[in-house]
């Protein structure tokens, strides 16, 4: 009599699937996806990671989206019920949302003399918060402070810019071009 044992999930067999067995489409090859923009199936694939389709194009509309099946849009929309805690899960009007990333309010630009002319603009000189400075590109500015060494931010009509500041002149000297050095896998030029 044959005793039975337990196999242990590690040791386990996957079991056969149609993701484990068949390759998905290359780029470039038809595929069926579903297009929320004209509800069409018919889609090229444009981009992969990995073995995973991550972007198609639709044939019709020419919309490109992320890879999306029916079911993929189902299992969307369930998870979006039940993150708002509704137990309805309608696929109708189920879009993803991208959570708001809130923006910290700019600091208003410092007091500054009007009186006192614009400096010219240029990366070896310091500037600080107040003055008034004109620039080739964006125009006349004011400096508003200095997010770390070496820059200096400057609120312009446009709007603010990050710019470099206190930059000293490179004290490299320019290679000056060798004459006569021998090399190695030839013989001396005869003078």
């Amino acid at each position: 009599m044959a005793s039975w044992t337990r196999v242990p999930l590690s040791e386990r067999v996957r079991p056969c699937t149609f993701d484990n067995i068949m390759a998905t489409a290359a780029v470039g090859e038809d595929i069926e996806a579903l297009c929320g923009r004209c509800g069409q199936v018919w889609h090229v694939v444009m981009a992969k990671m990995g073995d995973k389709i991550a972007k198609v194009v639709c044939k019709r509309c020419n919309g490109q989206h992320l890879y999306r099946t029916e079911l993929s849009v189902e299992t969307a929309a369930s998870a979006a019920a039940e993150a708002k805690g509704s137990s309805s899960s309608s696929i109708t009007g189920a879009r993803r949302s991208r959570a708001r990333v809130a923006v910290a309010p700019l600091a208003p630009v410092p007091p500054f003399d009007p009186a006192k002319p614009p400096r010219a603009y240029s990366a070896a000189l310091v500037f600080t918060a107040g003055e008034r400075v004109s620039h080739p590109m964006f125009g006349g500015g004011v400096v508003t402070g200095s997010p770390g060494p070496g820059k200096v931010e400057i609120a312009f009509p446009a709007g603010r810019r990050v710019l470099a500041s206190a930059k000293s002149a490179s004290t490299l000297a320019r290679p000056v071009l060798a004459k006569h050095v021998p090399i190695a896998d030839r013989p001396p030029d005869k003078m």
